[in-house]
């Protein structure tokens, strides 16, 4: 393990240049996570890991979490804790760190299974609200996600801290058609179905999901567009009682799809 005392260093400049910005995650093909679980969740996930960074306190209290880490880092690095607090995103830090591959993803949705059950985010941009969906999903055994090009991105530091890791086991499609893609999805049998707060969509709680569903969730603030809703051959709602319009997204998410997992296992 390399010792690193200078903020100036060349991998812990990477790793605050990482946390910090989107386009240079994306620049370089590269993730970084914080925290000895999510590390260690990544690594046994399959994410090949370039860079371990973490503290001389943290090599101590973590120990379980990081032997098997350093066998799988390229590179292992011990940093001091004042490093570690300007790389991290958090207000109290383990001093674990990795900087790893950006897991792969699929950007063709005729690969869906005609009888898999999938979540499709629109637009979401509360990269916390895209990690708890993913968590959820995994959970519920949704069989992947799709995400629109205007999504936050779940692999952003504060995504893959809301999913504890989930995203590195749960297959993930992007679209940059939403609707044309869920027009194709329908001539396939598959039934996308748009969540809107309307009068006219069906009770979701009433729905029998006896076949592959695609459950469209838009913007924290918007909703789902109307190209993509009009692209839907079905609409579903939430009933809702007392005086609230709507849910946050996640939680929204998290209801739709606990029912489409019901309504589906249970047919």
């Amino acid at each position: 393990m390399i010792k690193i005392t200078s903020k100036d260093n060349q991998a812990v400049r990477r790793a605050m240049r990482l946390m910090t910005s989107a386009r240079e995650r994306r620049k370089a093909g590269l993730i970084i996570c914080e925290g000895a679980r999510l590390c260690r969740d990544a690594a046994d996930s399959g994410v090949e890991v370039e860079e371990l960074l973490c503290t001389q306190s943290a090599l101590r209290k973590y120990s379980d979490y990081l032997d098997k880490l350093m066998e799988k880092a390229h590179e292992a690095y011990e940093i001091s804790d004042d490093i570690a607090k300007k790389i991290s995103d958090t207000e109290n830090t383990q001093g674990v760190f990795i900087v790893a591959k950006s897991p792969a993803v699929e950007n063709n949705l005729i690969n869906l299974k005609n009888t898999g059950q999938y979540v499709l985010l629109e637009n979401l941009q509360d990269p916390s609200n895209v990690g708890a969906v993913f968590r959820t999903a995994e959970a519920l055994g949704v069989d992947g996600i799709i995400l629109t090009e205007g999504c936050a991105s779940c692999f952003s530091p504060k995504a893959l801290r809301a999913g504890m890791g989930a995203m590195f086991r749960i297959p993930i499609y992007y679209t940059v058609d939403a609707p044309a893609d869920m027009a194709a999805a329908a001539e396939r049998n598959m039934r996308p179905m748009a969540a809107v707060p309307r009068d006219d969509a069906a009770d979701v709680t009433g729905i029998r999901f006896f076949r592959g569903a695609i459950m469209c969730i838009g913007n924290e603030g918007n909703g789902l567009s109307e190209a993509l809703i009009g692209a839907c051959p079905e609409k579903v709602t939430i009933p809702m009682n007392g005086r609230a319009e709507s849910l946050n997204a996640a939680t929204a998410a998290a209801i739709l799809m606990w029912e489409m997992m019901r309504g589906y296992i249970s047919k």
